[in-house]
């Protein structure tokens, strides 16, 4: 199993089913969507939790209310990136599956899929999946639990001071890349850095970069 992360921007992601475990990955989908560009995502089904219906009203889904059963399941799974299985009627899902399989689609389906959907963390600019392979999903929400505890304010202002290091490091100062790996890596294993970060992120910034200059000479 190969873990990635997907940009789903402009793709069509369809969702059978309604009820908390669609909820549940639908919240996932669009909290780990925020910065990426628009995605279609299209939910069937005969009812909907009260987070899918207002989550409609808002405009960030569109749903579809309708009997599974009797609908033309390969029309609804044709030109779709992604499918959700959500529902609990386990020869609806069957026949999901089989709709599938006769498209180049990505399916979401408990160990049946080829698409799984992990714990993750975001928080602070992280963006960390936890899984167990389906082994242990409750061992998966309890580290995702401890991975959380890790990311506190500190953390949060280095990746934002990292980010904008490491783009100054490249076209200011036009370090090579072997370079500016080695600064970035120093500043983080740097105590006088990390005791920078307890004033606000614009003073923490200046210090740290008057650090990385004094102590590991880059001027302009």
């Amino acid at each position: 199993m190969l873990p990635l992360y997907v940009d789903l921007s402009g793709k069509r992601i369809v969702v059978f089913g309604g009820g908390t475990i669609a909820e549940r990955k639908l919240r996932q989908i669009l909290e780990t969507n925020v910065e990426s560009g628009e995605i279609t995502v299209e939910v069937y089904s005969r009812d909907f939790t009260h987070w899918i219906e207002e989550t409609r009203e808002k405009g960030e889904i569109q749903c579809f209310r309708c009997d599974l059963r009797t609908q033309n399941l390969e029309d609804l799974v044709k030109g779709a990136f992604l499918i959700l299985v959500c529902t609990d009627d386990e020869t609806l899902n069957t026949r999901i599956l089989k709709a599938a399989a006769t498209f180049d689609v990505l399916v979401n389906y408990r160990d049946e899929g080829d698409a799984f959907m992990s714990s993750v963390v975001n928080k602070g600019g992280f963006l960390i999946s936890v899984s167990t392979r389906g082994k242990g999903p409750a061992m998966a929400r309890y580290m995702k639990g401890q991975i959380m505890s890790l990311i506190e304010d500190k953390e949060e202002k280095m990746l934002q001071i990292q980010t904008r290091l490491r783009r100054y490091l490249k076209e200011e100062i036009n370090l090579e890349e072997s370079k500016r790996r080695a600064i970035l890596n120093r500043v983080l294993n740097d105590t006088e850095c990390w005791a920078a970060l307890d004033a606000p992120v614009e003073v923490a910034e200046k210090r740290i970069l008057k650090i990385v200059e004094d102590k590991f000479k880059t001027h302009k």
